[in-house]
């Protein structure tokens, strides 16, 4: 903890600014509820999307300093993705998407939260490399992540859309890189007297933010009835909701096609293990992770794991189908990443190395190999995908 108010004492005077603002939007919101509380899920929202003040959503740098973003060097950002590591993980990727887009006849790739845009412009480069001109489609609530993306993107204009809204019976690829672990989560608690109570957020004495455990509505309640048999008394997690909300959405807007998620999580099992007393929540600002999102709304960036076998179930129960579910590793293995390893320019040694080493943190079960997982969901789709050729996990997630 330390550590964490020397962060603070550290930053960015505007920074710093930025979040007293969103603290004291939060405690007016607060202060005019008729509860005297308002659900965490509410308050994680507004943390992170609200227009003017959210993490995500305000005009100020996000994940990176523009500038270094550009140079393909985001060290100034709370965290960095799978794609900032290396160009390796789309060139692997886009094998996949090869295929998926061979089988449908399509050149369309949709892309829900693009990031920086370099996932975007390294797909688009390899597919370009082998004389296929995609269309690439973004959906991006961020205007300030879109003004970073036209950046990054701005030599492939006539390739690229970003949309404002779901598109209309699409045929395709779908990606969501990292998206459902920014969806804001519902806490619950499960009591020492196995009542199961919903974790809200007020103000004490000294208006700070406080916990306040109040009696679960019925979607909780309902949501628990799988989750109390792997727990026991006196744990804390989350549910995300708004994760199951949107698999629900693509029946709606997807014709034909494949939707690749790529995030960390663990099956329902692994989830609540009985151990895992206090969930997964997490929060990130300047790369320092913490689990207090009390400690500087605006921001930072807060985030939980996905709940595979809740994506799982919610596809199956809207008439989608499970293609694939496997680690990282698996995925990047399974779509050929040790070829393209193998073929890559030795000339220039230092690049090489690096190179090496993203590909190792990609693939390391200690490191992003294992506690990533991809899941893929189809719609009128029948063939078996490569990612998922060798170990593939479809079966765990519905024990």
């Amino acid at each position: 903890m330390n550590t964490i108010k020397s962060l603070l004492k550290h930053l960015h005077p505007s920074s710093t600014k930025h979040s007293r603002q969103m603290m004291d939007f939060l405690k007016r919101k607060i202060r005019a509820s008729t509860e005297k509380a308002i659900k965490f899920e509410d308050w994680m929202f507004e943390a992170l999307y609200n227009p003017f003040l959210g993490y995500y959503t305000s005009k100020n740098d996000i994940l990176f300093n523009e500038r270094d973003i550009l140079k393909n060097a985001p060290i100034n950002g709370d965290f960095i993705t799978a794609p900032e590591l290396t160009p390796i993980f789309a060139k692997t990727i886009s094998k996949q998407i090869d295929q998926t887009l061979n089988y449908l006849g399509s050149k369309d790739i949709i892309e829900f939260g693009a990031g920086s845009g370099i996932l975007a412009k390294n797909i688009i480069q390899e597919f370009m490399s082998i004389g296929i001109n995609v269309n690439y489609k973004i959906i991006e609530i961020s205007n300030s992540l879109i003004s970073i993306q036209k950046q990054t993107l701005a030599s492939f204009n006539n390739q690229v859309e970003w949309l404002s809204s779901l598109p209309n019976k699409f045929k395709g690829c779908v990606i969501a890189n990292e998206l459902l672990d920014a969806m804001p989560v519902s806490i619950f608690h499960y009591s020492e007297n196995k009542n199961i109570m919903e974790k809200w957020v007020g103000l004490d004495q000294r208006e700070e933010f406080i916990w306040i455990n109040k009696p679960a509505d019925d979607r909780l309640l309902n949501a628990m009835n799988k989750i109390i048999p792997l727990i026991g008394p006196n744990y804390t997690s989350e549910i995300n909701f708004q994760s199951e909300a949107w698999v629900r959405t693509i029946p709606e807007w997807l014709e034909e096609g494949v939707v690749f998620i790529i995030d960390y999580g663990f099956p329902r099992y692994e989830y609540y293990h009985p151990q895992r007393i206090t969930g997964t929540l997490m929060c990130h600002l300047n790369h320092m992770a913490y689990s207090d999102p009390f400690t500087a709304p605006g921001i930072q960036d807060i985030t939980s794991h996905v709940d595979f076998s809740l994506i799982a179930e919610s596809s199956i129960e809207n008439g989608l189908n499970i293609l694939g579910y496997t680690s990282l590793a698996n995925f990047l293995i399974n779509s050929g990443i040790t070829n393209i390893i193998n073929d890559l320019d030795r000339s220039d040694i230092k690049n090489h190395i690096k190179n090496i080493g993203a590909v190792q943190k990609l693939i390391s079960e200690t490191e992003m190999g294992e506690l990533f997982k991809v899941i893929a969901i189809g719609k009128n789709f029948q063939e078996e995908l490569m990612g998922f050729s060798n170990n593939d996990r479809s079966q765990k997630l519905l024990v």
